[in-house]
């Protein structure tokens, strides 16, 4: 090789080598991490989220009824259908009871507000749920401080009337599907959104009986008092999504223990399920209320921050409910739909319960605050993103939640919006291995709308099952 080859090679390599050099050196920020898929779901909720962007409006949407699924064998028979795949009973407690051994499993079913519109609609959803095997109805029955039942505190929900707040539609939700759960052997919690009070462009009339906790609010404090006001001092304002209380005005906590406890000492619930019990998002809430209390707690420590300070103030919030509504109601359990990821301990770039929302949920079931968690481990929409929460990411969320666990039952929320059910059940079974004493279907309206009444009987829940006990309170 002659002395210019040679050059020309030595050439050729320190050019490809300074083109490497340049490729790597390029800094991980030219780069950046697509933008959060939660982002949405923490200004309406994630058990929202779906139906506001399929144009389930709050007040007014027609819904289609919901229809009897059909079995094609009767439930009673489903245990011998049970798949090698599938059968998962080896990671499934047995409970004892009068001579005989049952599995022991919660299988909770979110029915959402928007999943009912008639008698007729909760009748055929509960027995759908029956027949797919589940035991534990999470039946929404509060939105935005309106009530899906007679009311006590709160005006009737605008859209069982035709969008008509306050106008009693002629029959009680909340105490039909109690009737019809208990007829079939089911538990019924009343699902409770805590902090939002309205949604929509439009205040509420002023003139409902009883008058809506807006105008309650409003004629007590300014406008600018009551309501979440972020770090730059911008008060949130009516628009579409929802408008929300700040978690420090006395006021807003008294309404919740005082609506929670009229539910359980008026309607013979299982259970009080919460929802929504968050900030809602790290910037609020900077309202006079909220600083004045910052800065008394601070005089009394100093080196307690803002953000901690916030915590406090939902784990009050819980803690209050846990103490002094559930002894209203001998058995009553107490859970709370928490954000599916407590703290990134893996750096996936997701947003936090803990920091981004003031959410201490592992300090609830370590501190013994509730009975159960349910996190809800889906992103907004499934389809949409379907990287997000993959079965790996779910396992790891769960054996998260379950190390936090303090001995208090977890459930982890799963989507049924998959279009392969597969899906579910690999997440079913997951959560089974990993000890979990239960888990949470969302929803009942998905569920109806992909057909999967008879997947879930043929399947994962092919045995019954027995809720789990509470063995940590009379």
């Amino acid at each position: 090789m002659t002395a210019l080859h040679r050059l020309s090679l030595s050439l050729l390599l320190a050019t490809a080598l300074l083109i490497l050099l340049l490729l790597f050196s390029q800094p991980l920020a030219a780069h950046p991490p697509p933008p959060d898929p939660l982002t949405f779901a923490a200004e309406v909720g994630l058990n929202q989220a779906w139906y506001v962007q399929h144009g389930y409006d709050e007040a007014t949407a027609i819904l289609p009824p919901i229809t009897p699924a059909h079995f094609p064998v009767a439930p009673s028979q489903l245990q011998t259908a049970v798949t090698p795949t599938l059968d998962q009973r080896v990671y499934l407690p047995l409970v004892q009871g009068s001579g005989s051994e049952r599995l022991a499993e919660a299988r909770a079913l979110w029915v959402t507000r928007w999943d009912y519109s008639s008698i007729t609609d909760v009748q055929t959803l509960v027995e759908n749920a029956t027949g797919a095997g589940f035991n534990v109805l999470l039946f929404q029955v509060r939105g935005t401080a309106d009530a899906f039942y007679t009311p006590g505190l709160e005006p009737w929900a605008a859209r069982l009337s035709g969008g008509s707040l306050g106008q009693d539609p002629g029959w009680d939700p909340l105490q039909t599907a109690i009737e019809a759960a208990h007829a079939h052997g089911l538990e019924l919690h009343a699902y409770v959104n805590v902090y939002p009070v309205w949604a929509g462009t439009v205040a509420p009339p002023t003139n409902t009986v009883p008058e809506h906790l807006f105008w309650t609010l409003s004629h007590r404090y300014t406008w600018d008092d009551w309501r979440h006001v972020d770090s730059s001092g911008v008060t949130m304002t009516l628009s579409n999504g929802y408008l929300w209380a700040t978690p420090a005005l006395t006021d807003v906590v008294e309404r919740v223990i005082s609506v929670t406890a009229d539910l359980v000492t008026r309607y013979d619930v299982d259970g009080v399920h919460l929802d929504l019990v968050r900030y809602a998002n790290r910037q609020y809430s900077h309202d006079p209320f909220s600083n004045a209390g910052y800065e008394a707690a601070r005089a009394q420590d100093p080196t307690l921050t803002r953000a901690e300070w916030q915590r406090q103030q939902v784990t009050l919030l819980v803690s209050r409910v846990y103490a002094e509504v559930l002894p209203l109601r001998p058995g009553l359990r107490l859970s709370a739909a928490v954000w599916p990821v407590y703290q990134d301990r893996w750096g996936w770039g997701y947003s936090e319960g803990y920091s981004d929302y003031y959410q201490d949920s592992q300090r609830w079931t370590l501190s013994g605050t509730l009975d159960a968690i349910v996190p809800m481990i889906y992103p907004a929409d499934v389809l949409a993103s379907p990287d997000v929460f993959t079965p790996t990411q779910f396992s790891l969320l769960v054996s998260d939640f379950l190390a936090h666990a303090g001995g208090r039952h977890v459930f982890p929320g799963i989507s049924t919006q998959y279009a392969d059910f597969d899906a579910i059940s690999q997440r079913i079974a997951s959560a089974r291995a990993l000890g979990a004493s239960g888990h949470a279907i969302f929803s009942a309206r998905l569920v109806a709308l992909n057909d999967y009444w008879d997947e879930f009987a043929a399947g994962p829940y092919a045995l019954p099952a027995a809720v789990p006990p509470v063995t940590w309170r009379p």
